[in-house]
């Protein structure tokens, strides 16, 4: 038996050429970089703000912000609050604790939360709710205005993704131009 002739060695002697590796890593940094900016600037766009402000008799306006927009919830007329209560629930840590976030009882919208976050502290919560029922309690003696703001969280994550997508988006731009002065390197030695 005869045994396989092995492959003829290659007549190619062209040498490799480092713009298109060059190119094929800044698309590939472009690319990677492309879902840590769009996942950041949806964590920054979190609506972890809850503003309520009531003119004296009404409305109120209840709106949430991110840090990058903000959205108005609901316009409700004072009359259309049927209550104001702190809902009470258990953390998923291991030791379960209680936490509180106050509740606004609407006639048209249904609950409304006033805090995007749980308080681990009932008095926040109680404070809130008592705030806002001294305003119920009398509509017309003044306004009232209640800011619950707990982006911070969505800052940190949100800012470390965009981060590293806009490190990512350099990287790729620096190695974009690596790319064309190899290129260019190639055509004055005659290699493209």
């Amino acid at each position: 038996m005869s045994e396989p002739t092995p492959p003829e060695p290659s007549t190619d002697d062209t040498p490799p050429r480092p713009s298109r590796s060059t190119a094929i890593g800044a698309v590939a940094f472009l690319i990677l970089a492309l879902p840590f900016l769009v996942l950041g600037l949806w964590l920054l766009d979190v609506k972890s703000r809850v503003d309520l402000r009531c003119e004296p008799g009404g409305p109120c306006a209840l709106t949430r912000s991110g840090w990058l927009t903000r959205e108005e919830v609901a316009r409700l007329a004072p009359e259309d609050i049927t209550a104001v209560k702190v809902e009470r629930s258990r953390s998923a840590r291991r030791n379960p604790v209680p936490i509180f976030r106050p509740e606004l009882h609407t006639k048209s919208n249904g609950k409304l939360a006033l805090f995007a976050q749980w308080a681990t502290q009932e008095s926040e919560a109680t404070a809130v709710k008592e705030q806002v029922e001294r305003y119920l309690a009398a509509p017309t003696a003044g306004p009232l205005e209640m800011t619950r703001d707990d982006r911070r969280a969505s800052l940190r994550v949100g800012g470390s993704f965009t981060g590293v997508g806009v490190a990512l988006l350099v990287f790729s731009a620096w190695l974009a131009l690596r790319s064309r002065k190899h290129r260019q390197t190639e055509r004055v030695l005659g290699l493209a």
